[in-house]
């Protein structure tokens, strides 16, 4: 059983570089990575976006018009998440379930018909 995402706040900003957030997680139209900045101590950027031009808004998610956003600047974007690498095995677990719970949503497709 999934267990519901752990939303950060002010005080909770992840410390380090590299590090990776979701914000609006599992809304697929909305949502978006952020990365702390390894060059730009305490700021955060799209991912892949840390070394975009200011000026190139057609990258950058609509709405983000600072040069070097902050903490603060990713919280205003929505609910945020942290984002943790898994084990090989929960990867292959969850692929598993997957693939079992499409099987199952066929299969009783094709019995109703």
């Amino acid at each position: 059983m999934a267990t519901a995402p752990k939303f950060l706040g002010f005080s909770d900003e992840p410390q380090g570089h590299g590090i990776v957030v979701a914000v609006n997680y599992g809304d697929y139209r909305a949502q978006e990575l952020w990365v702390s900045s390894g060059a730009n101590i305490g700021n955060w950027y799209p991912l892949g976006g840390e070394f975009w031009p200011v000026w190139d808004q057609r990258q950058m998610p609509p709405g983000v018009t600072k040069q070097h956003p902050t903490w603060t600047d990713v919280l205003a974007r929505g609910p945020v998440v942290l984002l943790t690498p898994a084990t090989k095995e929960a990867y292959e677990s969850g692929w598993s379930a997957g693939r079992r719970h499409l099987a199952k949503a066929v299969e009783a497709l094709a019995e109703e018909e």
